[in-house]
């Protein structure tokens, strides 16, 4: 899942505020001005820091900080990659502008330039749909324009397009937002000319399907990892982790004790998770016993009253332990389609942790908002993070 990518400086037309400090605005975008190179920027830091010192004051550090893609992929769940052909310069990211507490992950910024054009694609996760994250501060001549993007959301994700035409150039942006995990999306291009030119294909071109959450994931990462099928207790399956996986200690229906719940991946904001293997007692050994999963920070593993709920605003999924035979069952399992483009409730629940006991979800839209309302009210699982 996760990629190792050197990556180069940046050298990029970007927003005063892009460069300098991180710049985020909200709802409207700005139109204070126009982007201005980094050459013209760094110089007129250069100066400021240089009247600033002799007068004995201390420069502001900036807060944008060069990272690798591999980084890049962790501090955002669906990111984007850079298009076949691009001159990647720089992947970067902003503290700053994150807001931990709030389940707000930190500005992911990636620099790359193609056939004469400069662009900037930004991501933040846990944003809401209304946050400009762009950064652009110019007078949109052409625009918001709806747009529908191939590849992203399944074919089915909507975005805006805008426009500005000045003496300087063209400045085209594209945004969308990711409604499943809550993240939001820009790209910018800049250049003298832009006529004919298509920002929403460009975007199109930076999905990448391998960062689906868990894509590249084995069917038990931490078999693979192990290279262990079995293991003797809890605390060696806990010794099996590298640092940044998590395990979590949860007590399920069908268990007679807790069972062992370890993750690839424990979000910082608030310890929880959006995937879990799950590990139990079984015949003498601990052994996988199934795994369950949300979708990113805005859906993680839920428990509560021997259930583990998961899946997301189109999925609802609860667990147990399935009587005698060792292994985790979903007791409920419902989707409105929308992933797989029907847009029909289907789906199934179980009263008892059998097999044969299942009856076929036949409720519609406002039977599944009330199971989604519920699922949110259900405590999260904080798992314990291996340093």
């Amino acid at each position: 899942m996760k990629k190792r990518f050197a990556v180069l400086a940046a050298v990029l037309s970007l927003s005063l505020g892009v460069v300098t400090g991180c710049s985020s605005t909200q709802a409207e975008p700005a139109t204070t001005g126009q982007t201005e190179t980094v050459e013209e920027v760094t110089e007129k830091a250069a100066e400021e820091t240089s009247e600033e010192t002799k007068e004995g004051m201390v420069g502001m550090a900036n807060p944008w900080v060069e990272i690798t893609e591999e980084e890049a992929n962790t501090l955002c769940t669906r990111l984007f990659k850079a298009p076949e052909g691009a001159e990647v310069q720089a992947w970067l990211k902003c503290e700053d502008l994150g807001h931990p507490d709030k389940g707000v992950g930190p500005m992911v910024q990636l620099s790359f330039s193609m056939d004469e054009t400069n662009f900037t694609a930004r991501a933040q996760q846990g944003v809401s749909e209304d946050t400009d994250i762009s950064g652009n501060y110019v007078q949109w001549t052409v625009g918001p324009e709806d747009v529908t993007l191939a590849n992203w959301g399944g074919g089915n994700m909507t975005g805006k397009t805008y426009r500005s035409i000045n003496d300087t150039g063209y400045v085209d942006m594209i945004t969308w937002y990711d409604m499943e995990i809550g993240i939001s999306y820009s790209l910018t291009a800049t250049a003298k000319d832009l006529e004919g030119f298509d920002i929403q294909a460009i975007a199109e071109q930076m999905y990448e399907e391998g960062n689906e959450p868990y894509a590249n994931m084995p069917d038990d990462f931490l078999q693979e990892q192990s290279g262990k099928t079995s293991f003797d207790s809890y605390e060696d399956v806990i010794a099996a982790l590298t640092p940044g996986q998590g395990y979590a200690y949860i007590k399920l229906t069908g268990s007679e004790e807790e069972i062992l719940a370890v993750t690839d991946l424990v979000f910082e904001a608030d310890h929880s998770a959006f995937f879990a293997s799950l590990y139990g007692k079984y015949e003498g050994k601990v052994k996988q016993l199934g795994m369950a999963e949300g979708n990113g920070s805005a859906y993680p593993l839920r428990a509560a009253d021997g259930i583990l709920y998961g899946g997301d605003n189109h999925n609802y999924s609860t667990y147990f332990i399935a009587d005698g035979i060792g292994s985790i069952m979903m007791k409920d399992y419902i989707t409105d389609g929308v992933n797989s483009g029907n847009n029909e409730f289907t789906g199934f629940t179980r009263e008892k942790n059998s097999f044969e006991d299942s009856t076929d979800f036949t409720g519609g839209q406002e039977e599944f908002d009330k199971l989604l309302a519920e699922r949110e009210k259900k405590p999260i699982i904080e798992f314990t993070a291996v340093e």
